[in-house]
């Protein structure tokens, strides 16, 4: 399958929008307000790993054979991450028990002995539907129709073909990091990327977003919200100082600059993440009309 990538000059035709530092603004918040830190998960799981893990079990709920998988299934999870390189198949089993224990995913009734088929629960449905609508919010700063795309998420056939169009351009190579490779470091490390948006948050409301200006910086206070070690933040702003991407400084090293390169690379990821997900979410919102008007006609001839 060729990878996929989003046009360029789409990105910076979205980058370029007056709206775009308010949603950039809005989805940072919105990521930060419902990141959740749990040691648990951070032990099994990258932050990358553990982002995409929930999406790969509704896409394989979703998909089934029309897409050529096997459904929900221990074994098919496995295969899937380890195709992925998410993580080890341990790791997946682990996580997937885990997500069990916790109600988030639940064994399906059996049709076939030789096939343990798993359900997302409705916890995991709404826990997805909270953080997809928080993203629509911010970006109907410049993608009006995102605001349909926020009242389809309560249509169960918008989101069925939502996740299908989501994984299935992710797993033809398509990534958020692919304009912004510069952010990688935090994607991998554990709260790295809310982390990097508390930093950006920290600047005045009422300037650029990402930050120009210096803003304060407090390690105890990053790693007490995101439930990580005072060594694991100042391990990632090091790293990212020695990419160019910060700057600390001040009397006590208590501020940090995100310089030029650091604010383009956020602007890029955030523009391509606004894409994917608007082309999905089009996608799935044409597909449910198609399906909510053949209902009716069906309805109208049974009459």
């Amino acid at each position: 399958m060729t990878p996929l990538t989003l046009s360029p000059d789409a990105v910076l035709r979205l980058c370029s929008q007056p709206g775009f530092p308010d949603a950039m603004r809005a989805s940072a918040a919105a990521a930060v307000n419902l990141y959740r830190g749990d040691r648990i998960l951070n032990a099994l799981l990258s932050d990358r790993a553990r982002a995409l893990f929930p999406h790969i079990v509704l896409y394989l709920h979703y998909a089934g054979p029309r897409e050529g998988e096997r459904g929900l299934t221990v074994g098919a999870m496995k295969d899937m991450c380890v195709r992925l390189d998410l993580c080890s198949p341990g790791r997946c089993e682990a996580m997937l028990a885990l997500m069990r224990a916790v109600g988030l995913v639940a064994a399906a009734p059996r049709q076939d002995r030789r096939r343990r088929p798993l359900v997302p629960t409705e916890r995991l449905m709404a826990l997805h539907r909270e953080r997809w609508g928080g993203q629509f919010d911010a970006m109907s700063a410049v993608i009006p129709a995102a605001v349909a795309y926020r009242a389809a998420l309560r249509d169960s056939s918008f989101v069925r073909t939502f996740v299908r169009e989501l994984g299935q351009r992710f797993i033809a190579g398509l990534r958020l990091l692919d304009g912004a490779p510069e952010l990688e470091p935090f994607a991998e490390r554990t709260a790295g990327m809310v982390i990097l948006f508390g930093l950006a948050l920290a600047g005045a409301a009422d300037r650029p977003f990402p930050p120009v200006d210096a803003v304060p910086l407090s390690i105890n206070a990053l790693a007490k919200q995101f439930s990580v070690s005072r060594k694991h933040v100042l391990t990632l702003l090091r790293e990212a100082e020695a990419n160019g991407l910060l700057r600390r400084g001040g009397a006590a090293m208590d501020a940090i600059t995100i310089l030029p390169r650091g604010r383009e690379a956020l602007a890029h990821m955030m523009a391509t993440m606004f894409i994917y997900m608007a082309e999905c979410a089009e996608i799935a919102l044409q597909a449910a009309g198609r399906e909510g008007r053949g209902a009716d006609a069906a309805a109208s001839l049974s009459a």
